[in-house]
């Protein structure tokens, strides 16, 4: 099988070239694409920028161009839940695009959607599974102290839930608010998972999303979100990546 590993940032998951072996470079457009193995398993990973548009742009590429047979991105999102903790891991079950909104159109009964009338995408529970096996590894091997590169501060949860998607970095009570009002089960908010899923469903392929929660999408969202980035979501990136790519959740 071979995955196409995406992340919206360089340090979400740039520094697993470093794993990577027999490593080709591959420039399409203004992306580049890093064909390769990760422990004996087929992998093309690229940067897709953020937002929805950049995400579905990336996950296309990697399905027309380089026929990948799944999707796994792994990256940051700002917490929506009073449960969660900066650190914490969210394991998607589902994920929704909360900015679309086509309620106006339920009474024209004459309009018909062409593809999705609402921008919902499940996640196969073996997909689930295996994800919730490699996180739960990953925290194990933090707690015996097998990633020095990362703080032994740093002890996340994991939860596994709804992702929410929407092309807004969300920073405020009110942002908070519109979202849970509509949507109460989504668990964090970022600004591509769902996108990629859509994409997805499109071609009928798997799609994995992991994300880590960086801040509390309130008004102290930019300086939390600074700071877990630039101290530890690289070497979390990695090591989550290698064990999700391990043939042993399979």
């Amino acid at each position: 099988m071979k995955t196409g590993l995406i992340g919206a940032m360089h340090e979400e998951i740039l520094a697993l070239k470093e794993e990577m072996d027999n490593i080709k470079e591959t420039k399409v457009g203004s992306r580049e694409f890093f064909e390769g193995t990760i422990g004996g398993h087929e992998v093309v990973m690229c940067l897709s920028g953020w937002g929805k548009v950049a995400a579905a742009s990336t996950s296309s590429s990697l399905v027309n161009l380089f026929d990948v047979d799944q999707f796994v991105f792994i990256g940051l999102a700002g917490s929506l839940n009073q449960d969660l903790d900066v650190g914490d891991i969210i394991i998607a079950d589902k994920l929704i695009q909360h900015d679309v909104d086509l309620s106006l159109l339920n009474g024209f009964d004459h309009v018909k959607s062409p593809f999705y009338k609402e921008f919902v995408f499940n996640v196969e529970k073996e997909l689930v599974r295996y994800a919730e096996n490699a996180c739960k590894e990953f925290v194990d091997n933090l707690c015996k102290g097998k990633y020095p590169q990362i703080s032994d501060q740093y002890k996340p949860q994991i939860y596994i839930g709804t992702i929410g998607t929407g092309d807004q970095f969300v920073a405020s009570a009110d942002g908070k608010n519109k979202i849970t009002g509509k949507f109460p089960d989504i668990l964090c908010t970022e600004m591509e998972g769902a996108s990629i899923a859509q994409v997805a469903a499109d071609y009928q392929i798997p799609c994995t999303v992991i994300r880590i929660i960086s801040d509390k999408a309130d008004e102290n969202a930019h300086s939390s979100f600074a700071d877990f980035l630039f101290s530890n979501i690289s070497q979390i990136s990695v090591e989550l990546a290698k064990l999700i790519l391990n043939p042993e959740y399979e």
